[in-house]
């Protein structure tokens, strides 16, 4: 028999356990405890009552923690059920109950064994989500130089409007804030920055695409704010341009590279697999109408 209840402060080591085995079900749940010992008494009075502990029988199997965005719109910052209990769907669905009904329940969730299978039981909708595409690389990338065709690697101190005016072109859309130059020169001072990875393809004297290498951890190349100008799209310029991109990250001594993209910019997704990239992790926003 389930039975949920909110935590209380006599079940805290309890709930540290659970807590600790967040990542089971989804590896962006987030940390109880990351700020819990950090606030005062009334503080951590109201952040408990936003956790429901699940019980089958007397054993505690899991829990839902939430925050209201507003009156009508809840989000969920974690949910997971230990292991041995989570073959059923029954648990979560009790859980997702317990929130306060005539609300949507937003949750953004990274792929893990059944767990879409598992929200989507319970009457969650897929929504949009993001795509990360890993590909291993080698010195046997079939590229050649075109002619018409050349490369600018990015010169701080002199290229940031450029960029700035190149990537607001490629990526324009009225629900986009556009880049300011000082975005750019904050973008080179992060530590992620790699400063040869910054590479415009020019066609003639004119400047058509953009794309970066940074460095994700120190370690792992992610390939961002790839791009083609609108009119100069549909000439095989985003294939060709991708290839250099992938030839010079494995020149400066990576074996494998990774790209996000949005669920649904299905001709990028073409691109990439096309490419031989793989799907490495998916993670979406679902919704739930309680």
């Amino acid at each position: 028999m389930y039975e949920c209840v909110t935590l209380m402060k006599k079940d805290i080591e309890i709930f540290q356990k659970l807590n600790d085995e967040r990542e089971h079900f989804n590896p962006l749940n987030k940390n109880f405890f990351k700020d819990y010992f950090k606030c005062n008494f009334a503080k951590q009075i109201s952040m408990r009552r936003k956790v429901k502990l699940i019980k089958y029988n007397s054993s505690y199997i899991g829990y839902i923690w939430v925050s209201n965005l507003n009156k009508k719109v809840y989000k969920i910052n974690a949910l997971n059920v230990i292991r041995g209990y989570d073959n059923t769907y029954l648990p979560y669905k009790y859980l997702s109950e317990s929130i306060k009904k005539n609300v949507k329940i937003k949750y953004l969730c990274q792929k893990k064994n059944n767990n879409f299978d598992i929200l989507n039981s319970i009457g969650f909708v897929k929504k949009e989500g993001t795509l990360i595409f890993k590909l291993d690389i080698d010195e046997s990338i079939d590229f050649e130089l075109k002619d018409g065709l050349s490369f600018h690697v990015l010169i701080c101190g002199k290229d940031e409007e450029l960029r700035c005016n190149i990537q607001n072109r490629i990526f324009q859309e009225k629900s986009r804030i556009p880049l300011t130059v000082d975005d750019i020169y904050y973008d080179e001072m992060q530590s992620y920055y790699l400063e040869n990875g910054a590479i415009f393809l020019k066609k003639g004297n004119e400047f058509i695409g953009y794309g970066q290498i940074i460095l994700e951890n120190n370690i792992t190349p992610i390939l961002v704010n790839f791009g083609i100008i609108e009119k100069y799209r549909g000439h095989g310029y985003s294939k060709y341009f991708l290839k250099y991109l992938l030839k010079i990250t494995y020149h400066n001594g990576f074996h494998n590279i990774r790209i996000k993209v949005k669920s649904s910019n299905y001709i990028a997704i073409n691109l990439y697999k096309s490419m031989g990239f793989k799907i490495y992790q998916e993670i979406y926003n679902w919704e739930l109408e309680a």
